[in-house]
């Protein structure tokens, strides 16, 4: 799942979809074209790539997560495998139309295994349930992270998760 504009490029666009990415497009609430899409691949026992926190850092930190992963996954009840990317930034930054040489590193975590919601679960259970993933899941990715890519948080603050679901 790859934002849609990258996909109007003639060669990147058929890149991308070569190597099974499918477009998300982030400026409505929600992309049915591409919820079906990941569904389908869901129930097609494929791998879906989800970056939740739904586009690149211009501060250089972790963000919130968005909660759609979250909910797609309590849904199907699929696990969750977190991932860390380290060094993406300096070897491509944000603005920059070619990457440069330099140090990746990508570490996968175990995975988190998720529940399936049962279908008469609440809206309000759904998002809750969402929320607390999200934050498990964000915790796990931080904990490999170099403190200076942490947010900011206050005393007794967890770490952020976007709640606009």
């Amino acid at each position: 799942m790859a934002w849609h504009k990258p996909f109007r490029i003639p060669v990147l666009g058929l890149l991308m979809r070569m190597f099974g990415a499918f477009p998300v497009n982030l400026d409505v609430a929600a992309d049915a074209s591409a919820q079906r899409e990941a569904i389908e691949m869901i129930r097609s026992n494929r791998a879906l790539v989800i970056f939740p926190e739904g586009g690149r850092t211009r501060t250089l930190k972790l963000m919130p997560f968005k909660m759609g992963a979250f909910r797609l996954a309590l849904t199907h009840g699929v696990p969750i495998v977190p991932v860390t990317i380290n060094g993406a930034e300096t070897i491509w930054p944000v603005g920059k139309i070619f990457p440069r040489t330099g140090k990746l590193t990508i570490t996968y975590h175990p995975p988190i295994e998720v529940q399936r919601l049962p279908e008469e679960a609440s809206r309000s259970e759904l998002k809750e349930r969402a929320r607390a993933l999200a934050r498990q899941t964000h915790d796990v990715v931080a904990s490999a992270l170099d403190p200076s890519s942490l947010p900011e948080s206050g005393a007794g603050d967890s770490l952020p998760v976007e709640t606009k679901v």
